[in-house]
């Protein structure tokens, strides 16, 4: 009767150490094979991101080295941006994995908002888009306003602004 108590014993030991072994292995292999990007959507769970954003950088890269102080925002856009006459065009929208903020995007002609953007978390950017108000059919000088946002209590840390051009053909 002993014997068999110290054998299920054993064979409970044995088994519990496997898996163990098999959680600790399956954690070193997310973490150094490629895991989760730094700053990826799960990052900020509770925010809800502008509806045309997509996780993951222009290019297809991630940040995986240290995160911006929240005084820092980094980001993209295109320069010269072309759209039709429906407004669709590629904006080339970039909030960095390695910020700590949650990012909106204004895009101003004239003084009037032609372009807004929703939140855009880090890691996350905005490819093709539409302006929400089109100018007629021509080239104008815009600027492009960039507002960081503390995702915990979504209140504004600063801004930004960038000159662009917008193009408007038919």
């Amino acid at each position: 009767m002993r014997s068999s108590r110290e054998a299920n014993l054993k064979t409970f030991i044995a088994a519990a150490a496997f898996v163990v072994v098999i959680a600790v292995a399956a954690v070193l292999c997310a973490v150094f094979l490629g895991g989760e990007p730094a700053g990826s959507n799960d990052e900020f769970p509770w925010i809800v991101s502008d509806h045309m954003a997509k996780d993951g950088m222009l290019d297809g890269s991630f940040y995986s080295g240290e995160k911006n102080s929240r005084d820092v925002l980094s980001y993209k856009i295109a320069e010269e941006i072309t759209v039709g006459s429906d407004g669709r065009g590629d904006f080339k929208i970039e909030n960095s994995g390695k910020n700590s903020c949650l990012m909106k995007v204004k895009i101003v002609i004239d003084g009037n908002v032609v372009y807004e953007t929703g939140y855009i978390k880090p890691n996350q950017h905005i490819g093709e888009d539409i302006l929400d108000s089109v100018p007629a059919t021509g080239t104008y000088s815009a600027e492009a306003f960039f507002e960081g946002f503390d995702p915990h209590s979504e209140e504004s840390i600063g801004s930004t602004k960038t000159a662009l051009t917008v193009t408007v053909i038919e």
